[in-house]
């Protein structure tokens, strides 16, 4: 009897170090994962400090993602025209949503400028 309570201890102890471990790891890992939002908020705000006062309210009112690329892969100019498009009643992810599709096929044209079609060769 002895013996089986000490072994029913032993399991008990046992089971709360593996419980408190698998905390100390969720913990940690939701620290790091904190710490690298916080990393990419402050990158983001970098960036974002860049922007006109216009540009840095319009870019509140989008997600993330694209309040990154509206920061990163947009001109001034290309930024002006999605902020004029949302004021004439777009959608604000959408018509960035638009701007960068419209950006990334023009550059598509101009590479595939220089290159001649097998019908042309003919």
């Amino acid at each position: 009897m002895k013996k089986y309570a000490m072994m029913l201890a032993v399991a008990a102890l046992a089971v709360g170090v593996s419980a408190n471990a698998e905390q100390a790891n969720a913990l940690t890992a939701s620290a790091q994962k904190n710490q690298v939002v916080t990393t990419a908020q402050k990158a983001l705000e970098a960036t974002e400090s860049k922007l006109s006062a216009d540009e840095q309210a319009f870019s509140a009112t989008l997600n993330d993602q694209n309040r990154k690329s509206f920061c990163d892969k947009l001109s001034a100019e290309q930024r002006q025209a999605v902020i004029v498009a949302v004021k004439n009643g777009a959608n604000a992810n959408e018509a960035l949503q638009h701007m960068l599709t419209a950006k990334e096929m023009k550059t598509a044209e101009v590479v595939n400028a220089g290159k001649t079609s097998p019908e042309a060769t003919k």
